[in-house]
């Protein structure tokens, strides 16, 4: 039976517990009671989980590496290579470098076969003139032991590398070297001495335009905090202040005035899981797009952008992970970045300082389940991502599965937008981030000790209630709000077999070193389903809720040993703890893909990660924000994108925006799947909360005033008092669906290459939005910009462009003039001007686009450079 097959059956015995003991189940207190509870069940001695149980045992260790299977792709990429097919040659070298196993085999042949892999792919990589990235490979393939003979092929490559590079002093250093490996080599005598030409003359044909040109991937810097660090909250400016108030937990106020564009929090999580559909084009670790593979040494499945990655990777998590990709591959994103929590936190010494915010010094020893050393090697800079805030969807009803075969047991509940704590809780979030790189120290000389991570942290006096220090350690992640009060039993029962089953594959080995080494005071991490009120205060500012009792309870104190099965159900507990947790604070890392379109509406938000970010998730919701959140890479970066002054609170939105959906669409929206806790009364909200309130951009238009209008209850109502409209509803509601039938045809004609018929749809389109429509309704912006892409495709860009000032108007109108939605419009327009010449016009727009990208994303967003560049072309032009 497949494993697959299996796993649906645990579900079903899952299911089934619910009905038998889920009585009995509702009445117990704590996670640990849980997992001791589901531990001693009957059926782990059934036959569908002890084969399931079997089956994931027998697969643990089997990581898809084959010296023959990598031996035969790299044959056939040689054959690739011979007849100049590069970019055949180059994915059959990375599938060889991927199914080669690192460690020397049994036959000697083992780091041979990796080493020669790589080699052949810097050959690719340098006829594609990707000379940076061929010189990484070059040093990995002599790292990973390339023959002795044939060496004077990898020096003879490197020399022409560099001098390629620009770094000329640097070749000139690797010559001697290079032609005394050609004088070993076994080669003919005519061979050597093309190959001494080559290098002789290589230096001579270097321009000098090209030298200390790098090449690869260009390097993007992460900004700089405003004012500086924070010594109160890590990761955030100075001018960040944390304030603790009884009605809405921790928040983030302002200290100092703060500009559009300043940057407040520079982050990286804690922990992140790569969504699978990604892991085949994107770094496992910091979720960059992946030009070079770089492999696990462990297993085929996950790949890297460096080997710098690759080791923080196995140092940190993978070490354990690796041999569980099975496991792993059944549970959903929650219960993967559950147990990453856990392992991440046990691998790093993370004692907190005893006095403010500096870095805490790690010692970064590794678990000694399975953990090796390695060395590093430089990365790749971090390409520039983004977080969209166009799209316009609430978060997701169903978690995404974390295989395409099979779906797996879901634990949690995602957001594809933001997924953050809930606003009105008395400790909303903990923070638990820190910088990953640390100091390594050798295990012989530094003693193994739990990890003591104390909750009860140094208070900070303000206005309201004495705060803690805001952390940058596993501490902070123990005491995110749970909700356990907030879970039905059904769910509870779930997530606490999933963490049982994990913990029986993983082997109490590992769990009793994970549980021995993290060791948090002061908190909980039970989980309680009593006094769940968020609005009663601790002494230590914690909410009584969720942090009952002390994490002692389910830890061990100065690394004393304890009865196995007590270690399977503490670690059971502990993963309950995050699987409840994510619920409501993960974050997903995003970037906007854009689509083949004019239109805004058309760029399309695509999650690459979930993760935890502390201090980030210590922001509040607003459906009107004033920080606004993008991605470099995996590290967040929040800004000021409105004038915030001293006192004022951070306010960041969860996804519904007063830009994009009426009250009633938003609150529905936050309470979706009963994701968060609380119903917004942000100042949007208020002031929507009038019952007569009409959402502007979805207006109709009353035919007697032409006021904005809605319908209620089979009647239009009008903004105006003085007004009583009579019109068929009916009639509104026929009209609206054939505008909506017009809109969807002419969209299909478009995309099949049928532009006039496309326009004379859109069209018939607007003439009957104007008629029913208020001139704010959105529908008609979207009618517009849906024109502009069809005069854009027919190249007629004059008349483009006034469709899309017509759609940028009521962007503008919806959005605010410094919004992100705007300036997507303003590059569009500046796109269409550039292309019909409109020189004057298009580069007043570029400096208004220019002014917004700056303020939500710096000076690195890919449409910023683009439009940098349409300047100077212009201005050359009027030049």
């Amino acid at each position: 039976m497949a494993t697959s097959e299996r796993w649906k059956l645990f579900q079903q015995s899952c299911r089934k517990e619910l009905g038998r003991r889920l009585p009995e189940f509702s009445g117990l207190k704590s996670n640990e009671e849980r997992a001791k509870f589901c531990l001693q069940l009957d059926c782990w001695e059934g036959e569908t989980l002890s084969q399931l149980i079997e089956k994931l045992q027998s697969l643990k260790g089997k990581v898809g590496k084959s010296t023959d299977r990598a031996n035969h792709l790299r044959d056939k990429g040689n054959t690739a290579y011979k007849a100049q097919q590069f970019q055949e040659a180059f994915t059959l070298y990375t599938n060889s470098i991927s199914y080669s196993p690192e460690a020397l085999s049994s036959d000697g042949n083992g780091t041979e076969c990796l080493s020669l892999a790589l080699a052949n792919r810097s050959a690719v990589l340098f006829q594609l003139q990707e000379y940076k990235l061929c010189l990484v490979d070059i040093l990995a393939s002599i790292d990973a032991g390339y023959p002795e003979s044939l060496q004077y092929k990898l020096l003879h490559r490197k020399v022409l590398v560099l001098f390629k590079l620009g770094r000329i002093e640097d070749a000139k250093k690797e010559v001697k070297d290079a032609l005394e490996a050609i004088e070993r080599a076994d080669i003919p005598e005519n061979r050597k001495e093309v190959m001494r030409k080559e290098l002789k003359s290589a230096g001579r044909n270097i321009s000098k335009q090209e030298e200390g040109k790098e090449g690869g991937i260009e390097e993007v810097n992460v900004p700089k905090l405003q004012y500086g660090e924070s010594q109160q909250v890590a990761h955030a400016s100075v001018g960040v202040e944390m304030k603790q108030e009884t009605d809405k937990g921790r928040l983030l106020v302002a200290q100092r005035d703060f500009e559009p564009g300043s940057v407040l929090i520079v982050e990286q999580p804690y922990a992140a899981v790569l969504l699978p559909k990604h892991h085949p084009t994107h770094c496992h670790t910091c979720v960059t797009p992946v030009l070079v593979p770089h492999p696990c040494r462990g297993c085929q499945y996950v790949q890297y952008c460096s080997r710098t990655c690759e080791e923080q990777a196995w140092r940190d998590y993978h070490s354990h992970e690796c041999e569980h990709w099975h496991l792993l591959q059944m549970v959903d994103t929650f219960g993967q970045l559950s147990l990453r929590l856990l392992l991440t936190a046990a691998a790093r010494d993370e004692n907190p300082p005893s006095a403010g915010m500096e870095s805490p010094t790690t010692a970064d020893k590794p678990l000694s389940v399975g953990m090796e050393s390695s060395s590093t090697a430089d990365k790749p800079p971090a390409v520039s991502m983004e977080s969209s805030t166009t799209a316009d969807n609430p978060p997701s009803a169903s978690m995404e599965s974390p295989t395409t075969a099979d779906k797996p047991l879901s634990v949690g509940m995602e957001s594809p937008t933001t997924v953050d704590k809930p606003k009105n809780c008395a400790d909303n979030v903990s923070p638990a981030s820190e910088q990953f790189d640390t100091a390594q120290t050798d295990p012989e000389s530094t003693p193994e000790k739990p990890v003591n991570l104390s909750v009860k942290t140094e208070s900070w006096q303000n206005s309201t209630q004495d705060v803690e220090l805001h952390r940058g350690d596993y501490s902070s992640v123990c005491s995110l709000m749970p909700h356990t009060e907030h879970h039905s039993a059904e769910q509870l029962l779930t997530q606490t077999m999933v963490a049982c089953l994990m913990c029986k594959c993983l082997g109490l080995d590992l769990c009793t070193e994970v549980v021995r080494r993290v060791r948090v005071e002061g908190g909980d991490c039970k989980g309680t389903t009593e006094g769940g009120d968020c609005g009663e205060m601790t002494e230590g500012g914690v909410c009584g809720g969720s942090l009952e009792g002390g994490v002692g309870e389910l830890s061990l104190e100065g690394g004393e040993t304890t009865e196995g099965g007590d270690c399977v159900a503490r670690m059971a507990a502990l993963l309950c703890h995050h699987m409840q947790q994510l619920r409501c604070n993960a974050q997903a890392i995003t970037t906007l893909q854009e689509q083949d379109s004019v239109s805004l509406l058309e760029d399309k938000q695509v999650r690459l990660a979930t993760a935890v970010f502390p201090t980030e998730a210590l922001l509040n919701h607003s459906c009107r924000p004033n920080v606004f959140v993008s991605f470099q890479g995996k590290t967040l970066i929040v800004r000021a994108v409105s004038h915030i002054k001293t006192g004022e609170e951070l306010l960041h939105c969860y996804g519904p925006h007063a830009g994009r959906m009426g009250r009633t669409e938003r609150q529905a929206a936050l309470h979706v799947q009963e994701q968060y806790f609380f119903s917004c009364r942000c100042d949007a909200c208020q002031e929507e909360d009038n019952p007569d309130t009409v959402d502007m951009f979805s207006a109709y238009k009353c035919p007697t005033c032409s006021n904005a209008a809605r319908l209620q209850d089979n009647k239009l109502v009008c903004t105006s008092l003085n007004c009583n409209p009579q019109e068929d509803t009916n009639d509104i509601k026929t009209t609206s669906k054939k505008i909506q039938d017009l809109f969807v045809k002419s969209s299909a004609l478009l995309d099949e290459g049928q532009v006039q018929e496309a326009v004379s749809g859109l069209k018939q389109c607007l003439v009957l939005q104007w008629k029913i429509l208020h001139p704010s309704n959105k529908d008609i912006a979207r009618t517009h910009d849906a024109l502009a892409r069809c005069y854009a495709t027919s190249g007629d860009c004059k008349k483009s462009v006034e469709h899309l000032k017509k759609s940028l108007s009521a962007v503008e109108l919806q959005f605010g003039a410094c919004s992100v939605e705007l300036a997507h419009e303003l590059h569009k327009l500046a796109q269409l001007q550039f292309n019909g010449q409109q020189v004057a016009e298009c580069l007043d727009t570029i400096e208004r686009a220019l002014t917004i990208f700056g303020c939500h994303y710096g000076d690195h967003h890919p449409k910023s450079k683009e439009l940098r560049a349409m300047k100077d072309c212009l201005i050359d032009v009027l030049a």
